[in-house]
């Protein structure tokens, strides 16, 4: 008994321990941002823009200062590769730069999965969207107080369902109930683990903000948030039910808190079929064993 304990653990961890399904994105590469993704407006036009420094190591990066503010609304969509909830957990992750004077009322990072790449869909509800998402966000509660070093901001899960007619309609979970400090002027790892539930139209979705100092390497206190459920049946029949899904992100500047985005990455793990196979290899000889016993 404990060798068959022993041999189906090992086979099990080494089909399945680090194997996975995983796209990153550095920015250092000139063209990553316009080759990568697809950035869908929802207001203005125009979006982010990718800069050759004033990322992390002074790497390349995403302005947002010069992209989404105000009237200009665009989410980030990846389109090399889709994803499927059927194979397990997604988890997004992009370290963000917070500014150091921002008004409230936009996002400062918003990352999800998302329907599809094309035209109108973007992670928020109305006007000409037309997507299905699950989702997780950060957002300021308040301006910056005048000299003050850090900001006051909340997490918050978002799921929207498009009607026939476009207009897609959002469903939030309750904000964090009591906001949390941001120093102005660092790098946060923002990372959203989503997973498609048993129960239909359901998902459990996990988020962590980590401070990397005004570096960006520099790692510090870690928030976590959940998991919480969220779905409905009126509002993730379709994201739910769809077994080809696209990582995205989403932000703004003067209105949100964004300075810069780097080091954008979504991974799931998943077995390899041949790991797999070593799994039912173990099996059948185990079940060969017992049989001669």
């Amino acid at each position: 008994m404990p060798i068959k304990r022993a041999l189906l653990a090992g086979l099990g961890f080494f089909a399945l321990s680090g194997l996975a399904h995983a796209d990153s994105v550095d920015f250092n590469t000139p063209g990553d941002l316009a080759a990568k993704f697809n950035l869908n407006n929802q207001t203005g036009t125009g979006g982010f823009a990718q800069v050759a420094n004033g990322g992390i190591s002074d790497s390349g990066a995403v302005d947002v200062t010069a992209g989404p503010s105000n009237t200009l609304d665009v989410t980030a969509v990846y389109k090399v590769n889709s994803y499927n909830l059927d194979n397990g957990p997604i988890r997004l992750s992009e370290a963000v730069k917070v500014l150091t004077q921002y008004t409230n009322g936009d996002r400062l990072i918003h990352l999800g999965l998302i329907d599809d790449i094309t035209t109108g869909h973007q992670l928020n509800g109305g006007g000409t969207a037309v997507a299905d998402f699950i989702s997780a966000r950060v957002f300021p509660t308040a301006p910056p107080a005048a000299g003050a070093t850090t900001g006051p901001f909340v997490y918050q899960v978002q799921l929207g369902q498009a009607t026939g007619a476009g207009n897609t309609g959002t469903v939030n979970n309750p904000q964090t109930v009591i906001p949390f400090n941001l120093t102005l002027g660092d790098w946060y790892q923002f990372t959203v683990d989503i997973t498609k539930n048993a129960i239909p139209n359901t998902f459990s979705v996990s988020g962590f903000l980590q401070d990397l100092g005004a570096n960006g390497l520099t790692p510090g206190a870690t928030l976590t948030f959940g998991p919480e459920t969220s779905g409905a049946v009126a509002t993730t029949a379709d994201i739910y039910s769809d077994t080809t899904v696209f990582g995205a992100f989403r932000g703004h500047a003067s209105t949100g808190g964004a300075d810069l985005y780097d080091n954008f990455s979504i991974t799931q793990p998943v077995p390899e079929p041949a790991s797999i196979g070593l799994l039912g290899l173990a099996a059948m000889a185990l079940g060969s064993r017992r049989k001669r016993k």
